[in-house]
């Protein structure tokens, strides 16, 4: 049923008092509604700034709150030139589309930019622009599709759907039916017309997160071009909008392309029952959406079929955005250039791109990366699968079959790897998104920091993929769904909290650290530095999160501890391996199939894995030192210098002169495992390495530099080209060139080169200066010259022949050729 505007005043004072908890918008902040929730300005500003976003990154657009159970948002679209193009629903964004480009743009979370998308197979060129009010609470989706030259006739078909979930049912209303109001109230004000519809649909919607809200869809200029009706069905016009309205279960809009298509299966069908040849229906109207059912549910999907150039749009309104802050079908446009030139005017101040990289070509790929990578700002919601009971046997190496138990529901805000490939959160990866993120808006940063570590469970472990719901899962193979807290992940979100920490400067001061005030009177603007700019708050931030750091790195310290005693190794405090490796993969390290020590022994030490506790180690000591807690930093003092001497006494070999691995011979007596590569790099990118000991970083530089080794023109490659194991198997860390790797080499030589100066020759110098400045041109025209071949940044390169490799759109890690390309021409 439908119900008009004066029916939905009737309920809406009814339920007064719900609307008023409801436009305080604090259930973002207590989904349980145990206690009341008393938030700063800054909270408020920022929450409301980032409560909407395409945060459903695995499609090419969805938009949704974050809000666990709420109203979910998409787009999809075909070609119905032929019959064939229903076949090629775009809905999900999928690695093997075939897309010349589908990114981001031009994009900030708190206010909205614009999407590119190239279709090769619908020929057409879509442009989605996504803009948000003022107060955050409502938004606007502009979308334009233009013809391929050769192809200025294509007819396409775009869906939108929306629909509304609760986590728990609403009051009963009088006048609405239970199953209604159980979840919410999300109906289509317009009268129904089996015809279609000419002009605005309209929807109303009332639910207990969101208050009052309105939707409106639009069939945009009248320049728009509708399919001629060769077909006299007037239930198939083509140049009518069409909708259906079905009722769904938490937990299913995802599936909106599925239900779509069962529904347009059922309309062919029927009209295959009603017409003897259903092949004489051109596909512009055989593939037209009719509501058979004559339903009124909470999923709505409306159907729109244009020819040539057009644009239409859907704005959403919350009952408590201000009138003059509503987005409007006259105002959307202005809007849409007000973000537009406002994030490129951010992108400029934040990131001022150093020679010779100052050119316009590559202002416009860095705005893309940035952009990008903001654009797979994520929330999901949901339960996970985790296998808690299955031990690992130590001295097996074989690979398990885990049997996951379903955990939650919980809730994570992240960035994400690759929206094709790897649409959810990476533990391993998120630190180093979470590098560029810094110098944009380091509040965001710390937001999602947040959200990593409010995930932390008794035991200080944190999964290390994060697949929390069903269509987080529907985009998982069922093998690596399930997760286990004997399996660990490098910690760079810590390393990434060190760098705020330890560039605080010494002069910070936190001021009445008893009794933190709340920052007041900020406006949208200061958002973005907030906490850098407020040390009490930035204090506040760091004691609320410090129980979850400490217990998150004594497990680290705990479950990964090497063996010492039991192998003549007496004395080592600090000595670590990754548990769960196998005799091919240690997925725990990240470095997936980089060669370990054979035959594989209980008695192997890692180096790479006793690198990243030094890093957490330091994020310790520097969250101790601003906290006060003097013997937890005294602790971590002695844990660090540990480390250090423990990096040389036990991984470097002095016949090799690099770091390596360690493990056993027959005799069990203590043996180095050198495959040289970025296991070897890790004391020197991690920073591990006394400023002191010049002859180690001058071998470290000499290893970097050699072609025979790991140099080449495209940058440093993961395994030495001189390894018995290059180039084998797998050969995913056994060759490739990965940016987050080559990004911390190139930190360290900056590092090294200034703070190892006065113990350093001129010729050691120069080596670093002409290591630093060749490796930094050589990767960002390689990334460069790849995008520009191909319309995307990838997830690793050749080292051979520089050519792009592995998930495609991989705004993660390879977005640090940001922070490259402003990094110091020389140095």
């Amino acid at each position: 049923m439908w119900f008009n505007t004066s029916r939905l005043l009737s309920t809406v004072l009814l339920l007064l008092p719900l609307l008023v908890h409801a436009s305080k918008f604090d259930i973002y902040n207590d989904f349980d509604d145990q206690e009341e929730v008393s938030v700063g300005e800054y909270e408020r500003l920022s929450g409301d700034s980032l409560l909407w976003g395409p945060y459903r990154s695995s499609l090419y657009f969805g938009v949704r709150p974050r809000i666990p159970r709420s109203l979910l948002s998409g787009l999809m679209w075909f070609n119905v030139d032929s019959y064939q193009g229903v076949g090629q629903v775009r809905h999900f964004y999928e690695q093997f589309d075939n897309m010349k480009k589908a990114n981001w743009v031009n994009y900030n979370p708190r206010y909205g930019g614009r999407q590119i998308i190239e279709d090769n197979d619908c020929h057409v060129r879509i442009i989605i622009d996504f803009v948000k009010s003022n107060d955050g609470k409502s938004w606007g989706v502009k979308i334009k599709s233009k013809p391929h030259k050769g192809y200025e006739n294509t007819k396409i078909s775009f869906v939108w759907y929306s629909g509304l979930e609760t986590d728990k049912p609403m009051e009963p209303v009088p006048g609405i039916d239970a199953d209604d109001s159980e979840n919410g109230y999300f109906t289509m004000e317009t009268p129904k017309d089996i015809h279609g519809y000419s002009g605005i649909m309209k929807f109303a919607g009332l639910s207990e997160s969101l208050g009052l809200f309105e939707m409106e869809v639009n069939d945009g200029p009248k320049s728009n071009k509708h399919p001629e009706r060769l077909f006299l069905d007037p239930e198939l016009d083509p140049a009518k909008s069409h909708h259906i309205s079905l009722r769904i279960p938490n937990d299913n809009i995802w599936r909106a392309k599925d239900i779509f298509m069962t529904v347009i299966q059922d309309c062919i069908k029927d009209l295959s029952e009603r017409y003897s040849d259903v092949n004489d229906i051109p596909p512009q109207q055989a593939f037209i959406l009719r509501d058979l059912s004559k339903f009124s549910g909470n999923l709505h999907i409306v159907q729109k079929i244009y020819e040539g150039s057009c644009e239409f749009d859907v704005i959403y309104n919350n009952a408590v955005t201000p009138q003059h802050d509503k987005i409007t079908f006259e105002n959307i446009a202005t809007k849409i250039t007000t973000v537009l030139e406002s994030n490129n005017q951010k992108f400029k101040t934040h990131f001022p791109l150093v020679q010779p990289f100052h050119q316009i070509k590559y202002q416009k790929f860095a705005k893309e990366m940035l952009s990008g990578l903001l654009g797979g700002l994520s929330y999901s919601y949901g339960d996970q699968l985790v296998d808690r009971d299955t031990i690992f046997d130590e001295e097996s190496f074989e690979e398990y079959e885990l049997n996951g138990s379903v955990e939650g529901p919980d809730e994570l805000f992240t960035l994400v790897p690759s929206r094709p490939f790897f649409p959810r959160g990476f533990y391993w990866d998120e630190g180093f998104h979470l590098l560029p993120l810094l110098k944009y808006d380091s509040d965001l940063a710390l937001e999602i920091i947040k959200s990593w570590f409010e995930r932390v469970d008794e035991n200080g472990w944190i999964a290390r993929e994060q697949i929390l719901g069903p269509e987080s899962r529907s985009r998982v193979p069922e093998k690596f769904q399930t997760q286990s807290p004997e399996i660990v992940n490098p910690p760079t979100i810590m390393m990434a909290l060190s760098y705020i920490l330890e560039n605080l400067g010494t002069d910070v001061e936190f001021g009445d650290l008893e009794e933190p005030k709340e920052v007041k009177e900020y406006s949208n603007d200061a958002l973005g530095s907030i906490y850098l700019d407020n040390p009490t708050l930035l204090f506040n931030y760091t004691k609320e999160l410090y129980p979850k750091f400490k217990s998150h790195f004594e497990m680290f310290r705990r479950t990964q501890k090497g063996y010492v005693e039991d192998f003549d190794r007496d004395g080592i405090s600090e000595a670590y391996r990754w548990r769960g490796r196998t005799i091919t993969h240690c997925l725990a390290s990240g470095l997936d199939d980089y060669p370990r020590p054979l035959p594989a022994d209980i008695a192997e030490l890692n180096v790479d894995l006793l690198s990243w506790v030094g890093v957490m180690t330091k994020s310790m000591k520097s969250m101790a030192k601003i906290l006060g807690e003097n013997e937890d930093l005294a602790d971590f003092e002695k844990i660090e210098e540990e480390i250090i001497e423990n990096l040389e006494s036990i991984h470097w070999s002095e016949n090799e002169k690099t770091y390596c691995d360690v493990s056993v011979d027959e005799n069990d007596e203590n043996m180095h495992y050198c495959f040289k590569g970025y296991i070897s790099l890790f004391p020197f990118i991690t920073k591990l390495i006394p400023t002191t000991q010049v002859d180690k970083i001058e071998h470290i530089v000499d290893m970097l530099k050699d072609p025979e080794q790991l140099w080449s023109p495209y940058g440093i490659r993961s395994l030495s080209k001189s390894d018995e194991k290059y180039r084998t198997a797998e050969n995913y860390w056994r060759s490739p060139i990965w940016l987050n790797i080559n990004y911390l080499v190139l930190e360290a030589l900056v590092h090294y080169k200034q703070e190892s100066a006065p113990h350093m020759s001129s010729d050691v110098a120069e080596k670093l200066a002409l290591a630093y400045s060749e490796l930094r041109v050589n990767l960002v025209e390689n990334v460069y010259s790849q995008w520009d071949k191909t319309g995307f940044v990838w997830e690793q390169y050749d080292d051979i022949t520089g050519e792009a490799k592995g998930a495609k759109n991989f705004l993660g890690w390879t977005s640090t050729v940001l922070l490259i390309m402003k990094m110091p021409t020389d140095i």
